[in-house]
């Protein structure tokens, strides 16, 4: 059957002889109507139980009024989503009018995004692609509009890494996986922890992908050595350091987090990228890739010159089980504080002699580059979009 849009009216309908009305969204229904050069087609699969699910990807646009956000991702959920009965759609959050987005879908009669009114959809899933695109005042009032209108909002912001480790260390179980972390302070606090730990990393709160980190060692004789992703700098003292980089102090923006000693295979450190969703009732590890540094020691992104490794080649027989025993006590950390949670990745590596380093959570993971891990994702992902939307029945206001 197809849904068809009738963009000179602005409403929905669809042209399945057999049933006359569709439930749609979350306090919508499409009615038979009939093709026409006003309409815009959207073929899919014959829905189940009569409701047609409506899945929202929130998205920001940059200043030019464009949308930005990874769409080819978009894409293919959008054909999964229609394959599975449904029909999803991008939009941003000045895009609300009351009780209508703004958004737009792909057709692919016309080989391009359309624009598009919808009514309510039964489930959000925010890829918003920075941090600054969830500073908004825009955002805020989408977040209220979700809460009023008790749509599931799939992965609520952006992770802060300093507010992620003090939750984190609530649970007895996560302490010993936790690398020591402090808000930096001032010159002398970070001074202190260099001395104390000897090797340390700094990252930003907010930061993703590597950017903005750096590795710091000082070395007998009081001189430090700072290397990030492109550069190795020496300085005399730890005071000439903090000096080089009063950002770091301006704001409480950024953390201090010691280097702990993890395996190395040929000489390069590794570390696991754990991909968990959740099913709904529990949270499960969907794939575990595997990252290993290679042109620098500072952090295994592939986009820094990191290089994928098989996990058969690192990993032992326990391995696994006792990830996924860690995961699921992260899982359920991060709903209990932060609500609904339907996806995240750990970036986590096992320590020299025994245990694992827990470095980071992320709230959006990055496309895996292992086919069959994001294959995996996507399809759990409508999943869990259907699942939600089916577990909410439609309103009648």
């Amino acid at each position: 059957m197809r849904i068809l849009y009738d963009r000179r009216r602005r409403i929905f309908g669809h042209d399945e002889r057999s049933i006359s009305t569709y439930a749609f969204g979350l306090d919508s229904f499409l009615l038979q109507s009939e093709k026409s050069e006003d309409t815009y087609p959207f073929p899919i699969s014959a829905p189940t139980g009569g409701i047609i699910p409506l899945i929202g990807i929130l998205a920001d646009k940059d200043r030019a009024n464009r949308y930005r956000g990874n769409f080819e991702l978009f894409r293919a959920l959008q054909g999964m989503i229609q394959d599975a009965g449904g029909i999803c759609f991008v939009f941003s959050p000045v895009d609300i009018e009351g009780n209508t987005v703004a958004g737009i879908v792909y057709s692919d009669t016309l080989s391009r995004w359309v624009t598009c009114h919808f009514p309510l959809p039964n489930v959000i899933y925010n890829r918003i692609p920075t941090p600054a695109g969830e500073q908004n005042e825009a955002f805020r009032r989408l977040t209220s509009w979700c809460q009023n209108h008790k749509i599931p909002f799939f992965n609520p912001h952006f992770f802060n890494k300093w507010d992620i480790y003090r939750l984190l260390r609530e649970r007895e179980e996560l302490r010993p996986h936790l690398p020591v972390t402090e808000q930096i302070q001032d010159p002398t606090h970070l001074k202190t922890f260099l001395m104390q730990h000897k090797q340390i990393y700094i990252k930003h709160s907010l930061s993703s992908k590597g950017k903005g980190i750096r590795k710091v060692e000082v070395h007998d004789d009081g001189r430090v050595s700072c290397r990030s992703i492109k550069k190795m700098e020496h300085f005399s003292s730890a005071e000439r350091l903090a000096h080089a980089y009063p950002e770091w102090f301006q704001e409480k923006d950024w953390i201090v987090q010691e280097a702990i000693q993890c395996r190395s295979l040929n000489g390069h450190r590794y570390d696991y990228r754990v991909l968990v969703l959740t099913s709904g009732d529990e949270f499960n590890v969907t794939g575990i890739g595997v990252r290993m540094s290679q042109r620098q020691e500072v952090t295994t992104h592939v986009p820094s010159g990191g290089t994928i490794i098989s996990l058969e080649d690192v990993a032992q027989g326990d391995t696994k089980q006792i990830l996924s025993s860690i995961m699921k006590i992260c899982g359920e950390t991060l709903t209990d504080s932060l609500g609904f949670i339907g996806e995240f990745s750990v970036d986590i590596a096992p320590r020299k002699e025994e245990g694992f380093v827990l470095f980071e959570i992320n709230s959006k993971p990055m496309i895996f580059d292992e086919s069959e891990i994001e294959t995996t994702r996507r399809k759990k992902l409508v999943d869990t979009f259907f699942s939600l939307a089916s577990s909410r029945p439609q309103r009648r206001d």
